[in-house]
């Protein structure tokens, strides 16, 4: 069953393909370790929001301009209800949503806002990018 959703997927979607690169990196939690290598993902660009209004509207029947004051509010709606600690769903897309990074104490007693170390967007991914995670293929780059 799920090796034919995945062919299913495939007949209706382009692969698209990941470009990799291998990178050395230190031990953050030792820095005295010897380096190790790991795969990473390469940037194939990038995209703003007047290059996605341009491509959005070729694809319906907003202006550009019109697309652009879309997207720009959405993104101001987004982050005021993301610092109302709301969850922000955009459907089968995903859900976006305010964490934080904390140390861990022993007890419940010593748990307070001081522990704190950070805030950060978590994005949690919904069916269509998941089932289209299951085409991606990768491309490792070697010097």
């Amino acid at each position: 069953m799920f090796h034919n959703a995945v062919k299913q997927l495939k007949a209706k979607c382009k692969i698209m393909a990941i470009n990799l690169s291998i990178v050395q990196r230190p031990n953050p939690m030792d820095k005295t370790a010897p380096r190790k290598y790991y795969v990473s993902t390469q940037s194939a660009g990038e995209v703003d929001l007047e290059k996605m209004s341009e491509i959005i509207s070729e694809k319906c029947t907003l202006t550009e301009a019109d697309v652009l004051a879309v997207l720009t509010a959405l993104t101001k709606e987004m982050t005021t209800n993301l610092l109302e600690g709301k969850i922000v769903r955009f459907g089968t897309f995903g859900s976006f949503q305010l964490g934080v990074s904390s140390n861990g104490v022993a007890t419940e007693e010593e748990a307070t806002r001081s522990l704190v170390k950070g805030l950060r967007v978590k994005f949690r991914p919904g069916r269509r990018v998941q089932d289209n995670l299951l085409l991606v293929k990768y491309s490792l780059s070697t010097k």
